[in-house]
């Protein structure tokens, strides 16, 4: 009777000796993983790990508004840059950006303004964005300055990091003309942050000749919601 009695609790004491052990095991995991820094997503593009302020600046959007740095506060941004007279590349993004706007509102995101700034200024006018952003969508906000002032577009441009360039092309007798000219410009979109910062950087999905320059849109939400989850979970 004994011997069973002692067997019994032997037993006994080794079960609990196992539930101790599991116990001990879940709660170093849990605390492995509660304590693990989280990973950066990896995009098609590039994140970065801090925001970038954007110094002050100053622009009209296509209502002839004064858009400034505090428009930027509250929502994420996502920013487009070329020109309306674009033959294809610009359209044919603005196009993939009115699904990606219309997919995230269907799932509940009514926080991104889409903006589109013009590296042509002298003929993308207010008027002229006017007659030309809400083609693509009624939210979107197009974005230009007018010459003169204090420059007050130069600190957006300089932030993001845009890239174009006004060539001037040559008349029927070789000269240059001063008020004809082909404009070249990057291909990326801007991520801003709810403070108004620089957060990421969107390359095309393509860019090559077979498929064009794509920025697709499924490829844009993903990226998109990786970077707002990643950093809600710092």
């Amino acid at each position: 009777m004994e011997d069973n009695n002692g067997a019994s609790s032997a037993r006994k004491r080794m079960q609990r000796g196992f539930t101790l052990a599991n116990i001990v095991i879940v709660l170093v995991a849990a605390y492995v993983l509660l304590s693990r820094s989280d990973v950066p997503p990896l995009i098609n593009g590039i994140l970065l790990p801090e925001g970038r302020p954007l110094a002050t600046f100053s622009l009209l959007d296509h209502r002839s508004q004064v858009f400034n740095n505090s428009h930027l506060q509250g929502r994420w941004s996502l920013v487009s840059y070329g020109f309306t007279t674009c033959p294809d590349i610009c359209p044919t993004t603005l196009s993939e950006l009115s699904v990606v706007a219309r997919r995230l509102q269907e799932r509940g995101h009514n926080d991104l303004n889409v903006l589109f700034y013009t590296v042509d200024h002298r003929r993308d006018t207010v008027s002229q964005l006017a007659s030309y952003i809400p083609y693509f969508h009624p939210d979107f906000i197009g974005l230009t300055h007018v010459d003169g002032g204090d420059n007050g577009h130069l600190p957006f441009e300089q932030g993001l990091g845009i890239m174009a360039q006004l060539v001037p092309v040559t008349d029927s007798e070789g000269d240059l003309s001063a008020n004809d000219y082909e404009v070249s410009h990057g291909v990326t979109l801007f991520l801003l942050n709810p403070k108004g910062q620089l957060q990421a950087i969107f390359k095309p999905r393509y860019n090559d000749p077979s498929h064009g320059v794509v920025f697709e849109p499924d490829t844009v939400i993903k990226d998109y919601l990786a970077i707002r989850n990643y950093l809600s979970a710092l």
